[in-house]
C-alpha cells in the first residue's frame, strides 16, 4: 500500500525492535518519519537499538528524536516539530514476568506516558495508531479470541497498563473526535527481537549450549506472528476509513512451545537442552487469534508461516552475533 509523499509518520519506540522494522517500511513508502524513543538500555544496551536505525538514518526522509514519552513537554514539543499525521504508538515496557515484580514502572510508561503522547497527538490533530497486546484477554478458555470478548481480566500487570491504555485512547478518541485505531499484537518475533522474548533468549542459550527453561512444561501456546506481517497491519490500520478500529494482530495458527523449540532447533542446527519448569505466574496457558475482523477491514492477512520466519530470524542472529 503506498501512501502519499505527504503522509508524516511519528513512531513512539522507534528505536525498539517493531517500532524500527515499521520505521524502515514507511520510509520505503515515501512517508517522512519521526522515530522518539528514550533509547532505554535496561532490556538491551542503546547501542543496539540504534542499530536498528542504521538504514532508517542514512535517509533524507528520517529524523530521530531522543526523548521519554514520561516527559510531557518533551514530546509535545517534538511532535509540534514534526506535525506528523499518523502517530504509532510503540513505546511501552514490555513483558509479562517483570511487570509482576515491577508494576508500578509499568504503570509509569504504559498508562502516564501513553497519556502524555495523547495529549500530544491532540494538539497536532492526528490519527492514532496503538499497540496494545493479546494479554488484554488474560486466561479467557474461550479461543480464538475475538475483539469484543475482551472482560478486562488480565494475567499480569502488564496486561492491565494495556486495558488501562485502550481505554486512554477511546477517551482520547471521543474527547478529541481525532481517528483511533487499535492493534492487538500477538507473540511478534522475527529479525530485531528483543533478547529477553522466548525465541531470542532461547536461541542465544542454544547456540552457546546453555540450557533452555519450558516453563509450563513447554506446553504453552502462543500465536506467533511475524514482524514483517505485524508492520503491515499497522501500515494499513494508517488508511483505515473507520474513525474507530480495533483489531487482533496474529497468525491464527498458535503453536506449542516445544514445537517452536523444534523449529529453533532445525533452523539453528543444534540440540537444546531442556529444563522442564512449572508454570510462572502472569502466564497464560495459549494465546489464539480470530483475525476475521482484520480480513474483513482491511483486507490483512499473515503471510509468513512460522518456520520461514525462524529462518530469517535465524540467519540474522547469527549474523549477529558474528
Amino acid at each position: 500500500m503506498n501512501e502519499p509523499t505527504a503522509a508524516r509518520a511519528f513512531v513512539t519506540g522507534g528505536a525498539g525492535f517493531i517500532g524500527s522494522t515499521l520505521v524502515d517500511r514507511l520510509i520505503t513508502e515515501g512517508w517522512s518519519v519521526t522515530a522518539y524513543d528514550s533509547l532505554d538500555g535496561s532490556i538491551y544496551p542503546r547501542e543496539g537499538r540504534l542499530r536498528h536505525l542504521a538504514q532508517a538514518l542514512r535517509s533524507s526522509l528520517f529524523e530521530f528524536v531522543q526523548g521519554d514519552t514520561r516527559d510531557s513537554g518533551d514530546i509535545n514539543q517534538a511532535m509540534s516539530h514534526a506535525r506528523p499525521t499518523v502517530v504509532f504508538d510503540l513505546a511501552a515496557r514490555a513483558g509479562v514476568r517483570p511487570s509482576m515484580s515491577d508494576p508500578l514502572a509499568y504503570i509509569d510508561v504504559n498508562v502516564r506516558g501513553l497519556q502524555n503522547t495523547l495529549l500530544a497527538t491532540a494538539t497536532v490533530g492526528a490519527r492514532l495508531v496503538f499497540a496494545s497486546s493479546s494479554s488484554i484477554y488474560g486466561n479467557d478458555p474461550r479461543r480464538p479470541f475475538i475483539e469484543d470478548q475482551a472482560q478486562g481480566r488480565p494475567a499480569s500487570p502488564y496486561g492491565a497498563t494495556k486495558i488501562a491504555g485502550e481505554a486512554l485512547v477511546h477517551a482520547h478518541h471521543e474527547a478529541t473526535g481525532l481517528p483511533i485505531g487499535i492493534a492487538r499484537l500477538f507473540t511478534v518475533y522475527g529479525p530485531r527481537q528483543r533478547p529477553d522474548l522466548a525465541i531470542s533468549s532461547f536461541a542465544n542459550r542454544m547456540l552457546d549450549g546453555e540450557p533452555i527453561a519450558l516453563f509450563a512444561d513447554g506446553l504453552g501456546v502462543r500465536d506467533y506472528t511475524y514482524v514483517d506481517d505485524v508492520v503491515e497491519a499497522l501500515v494499513r490500520m494508517a488508511a483505515a476509513p473507520d474513525a474507530s478500529l480495533t483489531i487482533n494482530v496474529g497468525s491464527h495458527r498458535p503453536i506449542q512451545t516445544r514445537t517452536m523449540v523444534a523449529e529453533l532447533e532445525r533452523a539453528l542446527k543444534v540440540r537444546a537442552v531442556n529444563n522442564l519448569l512449572p508454570g510462572q505466574p502472569g502466564d497464560v496457558e495459549a494465546t489464539f487469534a480470530d483475525i476475521s475482523r482484520a480480513r474483513e477491514r482491511l483486507g490483512w492477512e499473515p503471510l509468513v508461516p512460522f518456520s520461514v520466519g525462524i529462518d530469517r530470524f535465524s540467519d540474522w542472529l547469527r549474523a549477529e552475533r558474528s
